[in-house]
């Protein structure tokens, strides 16, 4: 072969690949086409719905004499109406209805020859509120199927058509649709291990079949909520459609209010995120022209439906076959990060599970390690959150330590702070009081701070814990003491109606939790020397509005912050015995005789002080 030959075979090669790639469709032009496909499809609406309430209306014999047809004559008349709408693939427009499942130990996928697709899924090894099996996808209100326009301008929906079923093994089964003139469209489905559904859709000269001018399918998805958990209006809180951009971002439309949203670019999946179950589509190649509708319901405990969820987007149509992955399951995070990594580590489905927001680094990193550590050796849920309680708090044991001690500094120094109010006493040496309490505290290296900023440093661990249990699938179902689930709120009084900030039912870790709380706050009062008479009301109302914010929170963060409390007091009994006061004055005197040097910060608020003093003074003079 000479060098020109070569030469030419290059170029040909290379005007090949330019033309198929500029030929292809762009999104401007898919989303312009959909729009032209939706206007057909409303055209069109009228007249398919009568021929399939022709094909589907059973005819009476005497009908049959009347109009003079026999009964194959009836046939080809309706058949011929069929065309009329779906044109080569008016055969597949009737058949018999059948159903196929895919199953292994954890799950079971519905299959139905009519549309070929997925209509029903069981989770085997999880039950809801009312202990019935977990159907997150179910056929009287899910509607999964693929619409396209074909080459005589008509909208023919896969939903409509019936496909031939293969069962090719035991875990894999084929869905045909053939045409009159032998294109075939197939979905071939095969379960993987676990949860995840394996999905080929073959095309053998099925783009023969659709318009030229649209050779894709439009795929849509739609399916609702189910309420599975005792507490729907949390299950609704925690429930959304959450999605994976091209450039690996993860986003979550909002939970509170019905929105649509249209994903610019690929999105590589989309999920229907449950409080503890996901519905997640994926596809390697991505999903094209994506368009999320997330419609909240009215969320009351048995109404069955929290929100309905649809997802739209396109597949194109050719000879090369397209792959996706379809994962009904827990939102179970090592499970879904085992995923990420079977699906070559470039996808993030490990953040459909709700970790903690900002602070999830902290239970990714530290708390779930632990908990899967303690799982392997300990059954008792309630005894593994006891001991990851202890760890927690030995974690931050410097912090309380000198959290305590800068309490107990204050607690011997307020003597003289009551000294310094007696001396300047009244409303206008308010200032000046400051002013030498602060001089005090200076004197012998005392902070006004040193109490709280230890306590807000342990707050990321708080909020983390706060995610945390109320979606952590390994305490859904897990029962302690009185509470059957400590992953939603252990009702042991209910009164079958609401009441403002309470709800129908009173929780009993929360409760007891409220009267140690209120307890400890006062205690650490005392322990302090705090003596401002406001500040004694400030346990009572902390303690009730907490109370009112988690009693209809997962039990288990009830339960974790009255242990937290219940070893915060022991501790503080600890450093109370292990403190000497009289040897902690004696040190803070002590310092009062090194020298201080002033710091412009403390320079500048003295200044500051100074000018407040002086205005409040001459504002007393003008009354």
């Amino acid at each position: 072969m000479d060098k020109n030959t070569i030469a030419a075979i290059v170029l040909m090669g290379l005007v090949l690949v330019v033309f198929s790639y500029l030929g292809r469709p762009s999104q401007a032009e898919i989303e312009a086409q959909r729009r032209y496909n939706d206007s057909i499809a409303a055209v069109h609406q009228a007249e398919m719905e009568a021929a399939e309430a022709l094909i589907a209306k059973p005819v009476e014999s005497d009908e049959l004499e009347v109009a003079g047809l026999t009964e194959e004559e009836r046939d080809s008349l309706l058949l011929a109406k069929a065309k009329m709408s779906y044109g080569e693939l008016a055969t597949a427009t009737t058949g018999e209805e059948q159903t196929f499942v895919l199953e292994n130990d954890s799950v079971a996928y519905h299959f139905s020859t009519k549309g070929g697709f997925l209509v029903g899924s069981e989770l085997k090894t999880y039950t809801d509120f009312q202990k019935q099996p977990i159907r997150l996808i179910r056929p009287e209100e899910a509607s999964f199927g693929f619409s396209f326009i074909t080459r005589t301008n008509r909208v023919v929906s896969t939903k409509d058509l019936y496909f031939e079923p293969e069962q090719i093994g035991p875990n894999r089964l084929r869905m045909t649709l053939h045409s009159e003139g032998g294109a075939t469209l197939s979905f071939v489905y095969t379960l993987e291990p676990n949860y995840l559904l394996d999905v080929q859709i073959e095309s053998n000269g099925f783009d023969q079949v659709v318009a030229p001018n649209a050779p894709y399918l439009d795929a849509m998805m739609k399916m609702p909520i189910y309420q599975n958990e005792k507490a729907a209006k949390t299950e609704q809180r925690y429930s959304g459609i959450s999605y994976e951009t091209a450039s690996g971002s993860v986003e979550k439309l909002s939970t509170s209010k019905s929105v649509e949203e249209n994903i610019s670019g690929r999105a590589k999946w989309v999920a229907f995120r449950d409080m503890f179950f996901s519905t997640i589509f994926y596809s390697p190649n991505g999903l094209e022209s994506v368009e999320l509708i997330s419609d909240v319901k009215d969320a009351k405990e048995g109404s069955g439906i929290l929100k309905q969820m649809e997802a739209k987007y396109v597949i194109p149509v050719g000879n090369e076959g397209i792959s996706m992955k379809i994962y009904v399951g827990p939102n179970d995070y090592n499970l879904l990060k085992g995923l990420d990594e079977t699906l070559g580590g470039e996808t993030h489905l490990s953040k459909v599970v709700e970790m903690g927001g900002w602070f999830r680094f902290i239970n990714i990193w530290i708390i779930q390690p632990v908990f899967n550590f303690l799982e392997k050796f300990i059954s008792s849920y309630g005894l593994i959150i006891l001991l990851l309680t202890i760890f927690i708090k030995l974690l931050v044991l410097p912090f309380t330590y000198k959290s305590y001690q800068s309490q107990a500094k204050m607690r011997v120094l307020r003597p003289q702070v009551d000294a310094i109010n007696e001396k300047y006493p009244g409303e206008e040496n308010m200032m000046k009081r400051q002013q030498e309490t602060m001089a005090l505290y200076r004197k012998v290296g005392v902070s006004s701070m040193g109490g709280c900023l230890p306590m807000l440093l342990q707050m990321p661990i708080l909020m983390a814990m706060y995610q945390y249990f109320p979606t952590s699938i390994n305490l859904r179902g897990q029962s302690f003491l009185w509470a059957n689930d400590l992953s939603t709120y252990d009702d042991v009084l209910s009164w079958g109606f609401n009441v403002p900030l309470i709800g129908d039912h009173l929780s009993l870790f929360c409760l007891i939790m409220t009267v140690v709380q209120i307890f400890y706050m006062n205690m650490t009062q005392r322990a302090s020397g705090q003596s401002m008479p406001g500040m004694k009301l400030m346990p009572w109302i902390m303690g009730i509005m907490l109370f009112f914010f988690l009693n209809e929170n997962a039990a288990a963060l009830s339960y974790y912050l009255l242990l937290s409390m219940l070893i915060s007091i022991l501790q503080t009994q600890i450093f109370k015995w292990t403190t000497n006061d009289e040897k902690l004055l004696a040190e803070l005197e002590a310092n009062k005789k090194k020298p201080k040097k002033k710091s412009k910060w403390v320079a500048r608020l003295e200044e500051m002080q100074k000018q407040q003093e002086q205005m409040l003074r001459e504002q007393q003079k003008k009354k």
